[in-house]
């Protein structure tokens, strides 16, 4: 889970997140957060549905009148599901303030990714959210080009909670899944969260990484909107 910038801008509308921009009224959601995963998994191949699962099952997933198992995708050593991958804890920064958009999330969590790492990404008037930038994926078992990792939600009235959550791995083709299967533009799983404020925004268990705009580049969080570093 190295950071990088975003590779495949068709994830997700970069148009409804701008991080430079003011928000219509400051909103502050800064803070420590605990993260609850579901245990669903969603497999999409070329934007179709075609399995809901339980991650870490042995399920033999049907498609396209072949079939491959799970683990093929996610599951095993090597080749984490979203639910495994992603921080179980993390801070909620606004280096700009509440008048901006630009979030970042620390991560706090000393068994997954490097503690004090950073996503980056941008939040709207409605307190839903996009991080663009900090889950860079290898291949996998199945999918041996790279990758690309968002996390979206929406913070609730008072930020004492994220919901809605969602975890999103995508691959963007050359997925092999089994002898006579391949897909040739687009594995994407999906795993569910949600997350609670369990405390005020501290990072001093870590040594936090400077902050970073959506795209994985540096600012100066004393230039709000100002060009990345």
């Amino acid at each position: 889970m190295n950071r990088t910038a975003l590779t495949l801008t068709s994830l997700t509308s970069l148009a409804a997140f701008t991080a430079c921009g003011e928000l219509a009224e400051p909103r502050d959601v800064m803070g420590n957060f605990e993260v609850a995963y579901s245990d669903n998994l969603r497999i999409y191949i070329d934007g179709e549905l075609v399995a809901e699962v339980e991650a870490g099952s042995e399920e033999l997933i049907e498609w396209n009148g072949e079939s491959f198992e799970l683990t093929q995708v996610c599951g095993e050593e090597g080749n984490e599901c979203p639910s495994e991958a992603y921080w179980r804890d993390a801070a909620v920064d606004q280096p700009w303030g509440p008048e901006y958009g630009l979030l970042n999330f620390v991560n706090l969590d000393d068994e997954r990714g490097s503690p004090g790492q950073r996503m980056g990404g941008s939040m709207a008037d409605d307190g839903s959210f996009t991080m663009l930038s900090g889950l860079g994926l290898n291949g996998n078992a199945a999918c041996q080009v790279l990758g690309v990792g968002t996390v979206e939600g929406q913070f609730n009235d008072d930020a004492s909670a994220i919901e809605d959550g969602m975890v999103v791995f995508t691959w963007a083709g050359q997925c092999q899944l089994g002898d006579n299967l391949t897909v040739h533009t687009e594995l994407r799983l999906e795993t569910d969260f949600t997350a609670a404020r369990i405390g005020d925004y501290d990072v001093s268990s870590v040594t936090p990484e400077a902050p970073i705009d959506e795209e994985g580049l540096e600012v100066d969080p004393e230039e709000p909107a100002g060009e990345a570093l």
